[in-house]
């Protein structure tokens, strides 16, 4: 893999580079049916001007290629005149046909793929690059086929709800653990909070869920500063009431309360989503669901439910 790092990435674009980092093998033939990764190769270009996100040695239906893949999370009126450098650049550095692609994952008005110039004398050029916008992809797809890779791109692509989210998050559970499953989080948190396919409401039911990790989310900067602000609020109104002497257990004890409040108010609003006829039973029901596991199992049991029977049963299992 060529890799010119850039200075100026923002978090959502270091968010999918590290994602490519990770899964470019299983992804690129996702994003381009026919393609598949050959190898990495880490060749530093002498053109100063040449920051490539993402270059891939490929095979194309069959056909030996390169792979450009440019990484945008907004829109850049030079576009297509930056992806013409790169193509020619690496054209000549790897004497075989190169693939221009850009990829953007979030809604946004794309510039015209196409750098033309004439100069006269029959002098003319016209170069076209691919894009591939994430917001066209159908998230169903890729949850009904169970391609993990994808996942962290799902809070981006079209048709996605909060009750996908919530079984994508279960998925990984079941896939990750430790550093890679914060690894996972982390950057599916990054684009969730970016997205345009899915509404606010729905946005804070996932979030409410992945609060669950918060203590595997520390090293996210969203994640310090909530915390922050958070003590600080419990800390006044400690010192509002006089309460300093406690104020380390009661803080422990109510952020545990809260995160279960949390966690009871986040799947009553799941069961509601997949299954309405259900909410006024899970209003009664998940509050006698009271401890981490407890809940955890339920949410498991919700999310895999194939039908309302099901949903049901795993709800009356609990103190009946």
């Amino acid at each position: 893999m060529i890799n010119e790092p850039r200075q100026d990435y923002h978090p959502y674009d270091r968010a999918l580079k590290s994602l490519m980092d990770d899964h470019a093998r299983e992804m690129v033939p996702e994003l381009l049916p026919g393609c598949e990764v050959e190898g990495e190769e880490n060749v530093e270009l002498n053109q100063t001007t040449l920051r490539a996100d993402l270059v891939y040695n490929v095979r194309y239906q069959g056909q030996p290629r390169v792979l450009d893949l440019e990484l945008q999370t907004q829109p850049e009126s030079a576009m297509a005149y930056r992806m013409l450098v790169y193509h020619v650049a690496l054209y000549g550095r790897y004497r075989k046909p190169v693939i221009s692609l850009v990829l953007y994952p979030f809604e946004t008005t794309i510039p015209e793929p196409v750098f033309e110039e004439q100069a006269g004398l029959g002098t003319k050029l016209e170069f076209q690059h691919s894009v591939l916008r994430v917001w066209e992809l159908e998230a169903e797809r890729y949850l009904r086929r169970r391609v993990a890779c994808m996942y962290t791109l799902m809070p981006a692509m079209k048709g996605v709800s909060a009750a996908m989210l919530l079984q994508v998050i279960a998925e990984m559970e079941r896939l990750y653990q430790g550093e890679d499953l914060r690894r996972h989080l982390v950057r599916f948190r990054t684009l969730l909070r970016r997205s345009k396919t899915l509404s606010e409401p729905e946005k804070q039911i996932v979030e409410e869920r992945l609060q669950m990790y918060d203590s595997l989310l520390e090293s996210d900067p969203y994640f310090q500063e909530r915390l922050a602000r958070e003590g600080e609020k419990v800390r006044q109104q400690a010192r509002e009431e006089g309460l300093q002497q406690g104020l380390q257990q009661g803080l422990q004890q109510g952020l545990q309360e809260g995160l279960r409040e949390g966690q009871q108010k986040n799947l009553i609003e799941l069961i509601g989503l997949r299954f309405p006829a259900l909410k006024e039973l899970a209003q009664q029901r998940v509050p006698l669901f009271t401890t981490d596991d407890e809940l955890l199992q339920l949410m498991q049991r919700i999310v895999m439910a194939p039908d309302e029977e099901a949903a049901q049963q795993a709800l009356e299992q609990r103190g009946s």
